[in-house]
């Protein structure tokens, strides 16, 4: 609804609210009622004014020649006069002093006690006018009983506001001490974390603030009391001694936590709290008693006051008869020049003023009628405006908005009307004109969003297909091509072949040349395999160094294995990646379709098998799939699974083979040798079940199985009957380059009270493999003072730097080296320069696998040679050995003396046995 002036131009329309119509309908209402109620008041409201004066003469006479004669007045009998006004004053004024003295009680501000002192001021006024208002003609019984209640009613007004204030400064006192109480118990909580709005803080001052709120519960409760039961007392004296009971409860607590000071001031201030709750409790008893007390002296004066009114009622109507009438000598007088003063006190005293209530006229009602409809009609037509006006603009937005969640958001709300419903109208067009931009937005964006998303799928089943680093297809697409390859071939008879491809030494690409190198080299791989692979089939990468191709459309196993010796033979160039040559050998394992398997995965085992075999007989080679392989990979399995078992059922054993002195003829020391005992009761050598151990991972818990056990015998043999015992332990490169194996050797010596003498560690040249962390455990096993021996010399690939680089004190001559030395002289020559070098760095020397009385004569010539072989003793367990000492040098002698008399010099006979005798004597000694 808007409000237009005719009289203005369309822009100066005034738009009003829904408050300012609300208002200026309200403000018509209530004038209305209020000229009604005016128009009431006026009609019902009369006041009337008596006078009741004595006659007077129409013209005073004054007489100057004598002196005037004296006036006698009638006097009526003397009686108090009391006026109904002052009486009504009087009363009011009474009844006012009740109220303001309970206000009084509550609020002692000062504009209460000013509101207080003025009312009973008035009251005294009032009073002593009822009460000397007949001074003239004498005092009453009546009128002195009102002038001593009203003294005692003063006396028990302020007794009581006394009181009162004593009861609100002992309450204050007590909110004080109240405050500095939980004051003091919150500054500690205040500073303490707060999670998830819990207070994480001492569970004593916790609870002890907890005790303090439910004092002031109780407190507020005691103070807004007037009277104070019974229960209240024992509720807030059940409040304090919880605090109390608290403090002293939990009294070390708080002097630690807080401190000494502080839970003496706890103390004091509750003491001091409980007395000004008593105190209050019985000021509050007496407040109570006064103003009963009060409240029974203010009827007494009330009651005074209109027992001296109705007394003094007839005393008025006497007095205004006796002044209408003159006296005899004053209707004599010839004049009268003044009235006298007891005469004007008469006049006043008859002047009285009333008010009467008098029935409102048909006049009256009719106004207050028309005023009543105006009033209900302004009202109706206020009702309906805002109505219209309401719900009108409120049906337009909601349709608006049904088109706008229909997504018609080109709709617009019309504006006009009240300012509020104007405002969201502009508001409501604006959300529409940004929704509409947002759709266009939207739709823009989703267009765009749906062309990424083609294209990230597109990207993506590209991804699935492909390996992103070759361009080759992944694992899973090479299965699904695979098995499409299969179902071909078993349409039309051919075969299909699978080589499984395996690059060369690849670590070694990563780790000299890094892995971004490694990256561009599996690329130019996977190039050269796509280029190599066209024209019969297909190449895949499955992983890591791992590729797979698929030959499509053979006949022949040869043909499949000419095709994997081409591939192997390709790799021979060289390829240049990032500008460099570089020489990448791969082995292939191969088999066919349908001779070896007939699923695709078993294709890809099988292949894999023959690869391994591959590897086995040298890098760059191809090998194609036998069935063997699988009792291979059978076996291999079984034999992993029952080692797995073996460390658990206690199957393996330890044996030792003693190494002789040449010099001595002694048993110098043994290697451990471990057994495999199998469920079958076979006992395998290390040679079956070592290699798989390796490849498995149990080699490390195999090798401290061995080293504790051996450990174990050195020690027990060392207290036993051979002090000197030495006993040789094979470790895996693996064992050494664990961190803590060094650690364990010292563990083990100390645990078993062992010196490190007894002790020599065998490793092989492989050790050198494994980086420079494997060097420094062995100089560490050197300063430990444990021997160290490099077993196998001369077999592989081994190098005389490692003579130089490890920190050795024996070599051990591999049984390879050893076996032609008595019948090959080229064999006798290397072995000779070998035992010659390890003479002249100081290092001993084992020759292993000595099977031939031949062998043991030459070896047993040399300085510092330990011989080892069946020729001298098998492996033996731990118990059987030391019996068997004294048969093993036995038979070196024998083999000594025989080696002499094979010669046929007597002398060397007598030398030998000369020999042999100082060696035992040596060894003695």
């Amino acid at each position: 609804m808007n409000v237009v002036l005719p009289w203005l131009r369309p822009r100066y329309r005034i738009r009003l609210g829904i408050a300012s119509r609300l208002a200026i309908s309200f403000i018509g209402v209530a004038g209305l009622i209020l000229a009604a109620n005016l128009v009431v008041q006026q009609g019902i409201l009369v006041e009337r004014t008596t006078r009741v004066l004595a006659p007077q003469p129409a013209a005073p006479v004054v007489t100057v020649a004598a002196a005037p004669a004296p006036v006698h007045v009638e006097r009526a009998p003397a009686a108090p006069v009391v006026s109904p006004l002052l009486l009504e004053e009087a009363v009011g004024a009474l009844a006012r002093v009740d109220l303001v003295s309970q206000l009084r009680i509550k609020d002692a501000s000062a504009p209460a006690d000013a509101q207080y002192r003025q009312a009973l001021a008035h009251l005294n006024e009032a009073a002593k006018s009822v009460a000397g208002s007949t001074a003239s003609v004498g005092t009453d019984p009546a009128l002195r009983h009102v002038r001593t209640e009203l003294s005692a009613y003063s006396a028990h007004a302020s007794a009581m506001l006394h009181t009162a204030d004593a009861r609100r400064a002992a309450e204050a006192d007590r909110t004080a001490l109240l405050d500095r109480l939980d004051v003091r118990v919150k500054e500690p909580l205040a500073g303490a974390w707060t999670i998830f709005g819990r207070v994480v803080s001492r569970q004593t001052l916790v609870e002890l603030s907890d005790d303090i709120d439910s004092l002031r519960h109780h407190a507020e409760a005691l103070e807004a009391a007037t009277p104070i039961s019974a229960l209240q007392v024992a509720a807030i004296s059940a409040a304090e001694q919880r605090v109390q009971k608290t403090l002293s409860a939990n009294e070390s607590a708080f002097r630690r936590g807080q401190s000494d000071a502080w839970y003496r001031a706890m103390n004091a201030d509750l003491a001091q709290l409980i007395a000004r709750r008593e105190a209050s409790i019985q000021l509050a008893s007496d407040l109570a008693d006064q103003t009963e007390a009060f409240a029974h002296q203010s009827d007494r004066l009330r009651e005074a006051l209109l027992k001296a009114g109705r007394i003094m009622a007839p005393a008025l109507e006497a007095v205004a008869q006796v002044a209408t009438r003159p006296s005899p000598a004053a209707s004599a007088a010839p004049a009268v020049s003044s009235p006298t003063p007891a005469l004007a006190r008469a006049r006043a005293a008859v002047q009285t003023k009333s008010v009467s209530r008098m029935p409102a006229d048909s006049s009256s009602r009719g106004i207050i009628a028309w005023a009543s409809g105006a009033a209900a009609l302004l009202m109706i037509l206020m009702c309906v405006g805002i109505i219209i006006s309401t719900v009108v603009p409120v049906k337009r937005m909601v349709a608006a908005t049904s088109q706008i969640a229909a997504g018609q958001y080109s709709v617009r709300v019309a504006s006009g009307g009240i300012t509020e419903f104007d405002t969201l109208a502009n508001a409501f067009n604006t959300m529409a004109d940004e929704l509409a931009a947002a759709r266009q937005a939207s739709l823009h964006y989703q267009q765009g969003l749906e062309e990424k998303i083609q294209e990230r799928t597109r990207r993506l089943q590209e991804l699935a297909q492909r390996d992103p680093l070759t361009g080759l297809s992944n694992r899973r697409h090479l299965f699904a091509l695979l098995d499409a390859a299969i179902e071909r071939a078993r349409t039309s008879g051919h075969w299909v072949g699978v080589l499984f491809l395996d690059v060369d030494n690849f670590k070694y690409i990563n780790d000299g040349l890094g892995h971004a190198f490694g990256d561009s080299v599996l690329a130019g791989m996977g190039q050269r395999l796509a280029e190599l692979s066209s024209a019969y089939g297909f190449a895949a990468r499955l992983g890591g160094d791992e590729f797979t191709v698929v030959l499509e459309r053979t006949n022949t196993i040869e043909e499949i294995r000419n095709l994997g010796a081409a591939i192997v033979a390709a790799f021979q160039s060289a390829m240049v990646i990032e500008g460099r040559e570089l020489i990448v050998s791969v082995s292939v394992g191969a088999c066919a379709y349908p001779i070896h398997a007939q699923q695709a995965g078993a294709l890809l085992k099988a292949a894999d098998m023959a690869l391994f075999r591959a590897k086995a007989l040298g890098r760059s080679q191809l090998s194609v799939f036998t069935p063997d392989l699988l009792d291979l990979a059978a076996a291999k399995f079984a034999t992993e699974q029952g080692l797995r078992r073996a460390i658990d059922r206690n199957e393996f054993e330890l044996f030792f083979q003693p190494e002789i002195s040449g010099e001595t003829l002694e048993v110098g020391l043994v290697e451990a040798l471990i057994r495999w005992r199998a469920p079958n009761g076979e006992l395998q050598l290390p040679g079956a079940f070592l290699p798989v151990a390796e490849q498995s991972g149990l080699a490390i818990e195999i090798g401290a199985w061995v080293l504790r056990r051996a450990v174990s015998a050195a020690s027990s043999w060392h207290r036993g009957g051979w002090p000197d015992a030495r006993v040789a332990i094979n470790v895996s490169p693996r064992q050494l380059s664990d961190g803590q194996f060094v650690p364990r050797v010292a563990a083990l010596l100390a645990e078993f009270e062992l010196p490190a003498r007894c002790i020599e560690i065998e490793l092989t040249e492989s050790v050198l493999q494994t980086g420079p962390a494997t060097v420094a455990a062995i100089h560490k096993m050197r300063e430990l003072g444990v021997a160290v021996a490099l077993d196998d010399f001369g077999t592989g690939f081994s190098s005389l730097a490692s003579l130089e680089i490890l920190p050795l004190s024996r070599v051990k001559l591999d049984r390879s080296l050893i076996c032609g030395i008595d019948t090959s002289p080229r064999s006798a020559a290397i072995a000779q320069a070998i035992i010659g070098m390890c003479q002249k760095l100081g290092l001993d020397i084992t020759a292993e696998g000595v099977e031939r009385p031949e062998q043991f004569a030459y070896l047993a010539r040399q300085r510092s040679m330990f011989i080892q072989g069946f020729l001298l003793a098998h492996p033996v367990p731990q118990h059987e050995l030391l019996p068997l000492l004294p048969i093993v040098r036995e038979r070196a002698r024998e083999l000594l003396l025989t080696s002499a008399q094979g010669r046929g010099d007597g002398a060397d006979i007598t030398e030998a046995r000369t020999q042999q005798s100082g060696r035992a004597a040596g060894a003695r000694a």
